[in-house]
């Protein structure tokens, strides 16, 4: 979504959006079985606690990704690097977060651009699904059980 803000909906003209509004809160909310009814709080700070049970995807995670989210979810660097309540980590099938570690993201912001380097070259299919499985499990309302079989499929996708 936020490539979408970035690239598309900041270019709207003032009147634009405030019909988009008018539409979206016309079109009643339509419950969602699959959708968690909240986000999880933020997780400890410290890694030996919370959760702790996938050991190869928080090793991944302790490697790759803890200097700029950090151990309870909040990111030191950036609030837009924060995972806790994010959709990604609430997803109980954990492709978004999947696609971003496989791909990265850049987002524009107001203090210039903060991008997230894309590790589909640098970690396997089963690291993949290791780390998700962990970050979804840390940060989320739900942990998941992706697999290697689903990440290697994800990739095929991403480079159609």
């Amino acid at each position: 979504m936020g490539e979408a803000v970035d690239h598309s909906f900041s270019q709207f003209a003032p009147e634009d959006i405030s019909s988009i509004v008018v539409y979206l809160r016309s079109v009643p909310p339509v419950p969602s079985p699959d959708l968690p009814a909240g986000t999880a709080p933020f997780a400890p700070a410290s890694h030996k606690d919370g959760v702790t049970a996938d050991a190869r995807g928080k090793k991944v995670f302790a490697g790759a990704c803890v200097s700029c989210h950090g151990w309870s979810g909040a990111s030191p660097l950036s609030p837009m690097a924060t995972l806790t309540g994010t959709w990604a980590v609430n997803d109980p099938a954990a492709i978004n977060v999947a696609q971003i570690v496989m791909s990265g993201s850049k987002r524009r912001t107001p203090d210039g651009a903060l991008s997230m380097p894309a590790f589909g070259n640098a970690f396997s299919d089963d690291e993949i699904a290791a780390v998700a499985n962990y970050v979804m499990a840390r940060f989320g309302v739900k942990g998941s059980k992706l697999t290697a079989k689903d990440v290697a499929e994800l990739r095929e996708q991403t480079a159609e």
